[in-house]
């Protein structure tokens, strides 16, 4: 139980800063630009994030349907889980689904934490030029 809630409050954290964000110009999402995840299907997606653009609530949106979709395959395969490594589980082809949607996940919070920082020194930079 306890590695659904973890799943559940680092997406959610991610979720609600960049909607706190509230960037409205649609940017790439550079943290994906060389990753690689060991499921066929979500390399797919992660391609297609290569190319795109998205808001900071387009971003936080997706972080959220992607960490959804992580936290429903892990507790939906926790009857699997290998006692001695209990973050994982004997279906080899599930487990490539599961550790691909986390490394997914952590680079959309990766790509939001980015754009909080610059948001930070955008800030910063006006507050000195308005002193």
């Amino acid at each position: 139980m306890k590695h659904f809630t973890e799943i559940e409050n680092f997406t959610f954290l991610g979720y609600t800063l960049a909607h706190e964000l509230g960037g409205t110009t649609p940017r790439p999402i550079r943290t994906v630009t060389d990753l690689q995840v060991p499921d066929e299907e979500f390399q797919n997606f992660v391609n297609e994030a290569k190319t795109t653009t998205l808001t900071d609530e387009d971003l936080a949106d997706t972080v959220l349907d992607v960490g959804i979709n992580w936290e429903h395959f892990v507790a939906s395969n926790d009857n699997l889980l290998i006692p001695e490594h209990p973050l994982k589980i004997t279906d080899v082809l599930m487990q490539e689904k599961i550790d691909s949607l986390d490394i997914i996940t952590e680079a959309f919070v990766r790509e939001i934490n980015l754009r909080s920082i610059e948001k930070k020194i955008v800030r910063k930079t006006d507050k000195a030029k308005n002193d």
